[in-house]
């Protein structure tokens, strides 16, 4: 599975969609995908719309737990931009609540973070 990124003006930040449902056939994706925006975002931040996600399992719950760890090893704020219903019901059962950085809108989440808005130089879309 391939999940759509954007990235931010000066590779300061980037959006992973993730869509559909992160379960165990496809959250080893999401790791995938995020590994190799590390070295790019090093001081930034990585936001993942979780806005389109169905459904996710406890794969998908272990996935993002290492995306987070890996993103505190290598200096990146991380947050979460729209968390389904059901999912914030996962954190909240799980105590995880705690451990994500989450805002209700992906403009919430994209809000604070420099060159993002009508006049930035964002880049479209890429799969990776």
């Amino acid at each position: 599975m391939v999940f759509d990124v954007d990235h931010g003006a000066y590779g300061r930040w980037a959006v992973v969609h993730v869509t559909g449902d992160l379960d165990w056939t496809r959250s080893a994706s999401l790791l995938d995908t995020v590994e190799r925006l590390w070295d790019h975002l090093r001081d930034g931040c990585l936001v993942l719309d979780l806005g389109p996600m169905r459904f996710c399992d406890s794969s998908g719950i272990s996935q993002l737990i290492r995306v987070f760890r890996g993103c505190q090893e290598h200096g990146i704020r991380m947050t979460l931009a729209a968390p389904p219903a059901f999912f914030r019901r996962m954190l909240n059962t799980t105590g995880l609540i705690q451990l994500f950085e989450i805002h209700e809108t992906l403009e919430q989440a994209l809000s604070g973070l420099d060159g993002w808005g009508p006049d930035a130089n964002a880049a479209p879309a890429s799969s990776i």
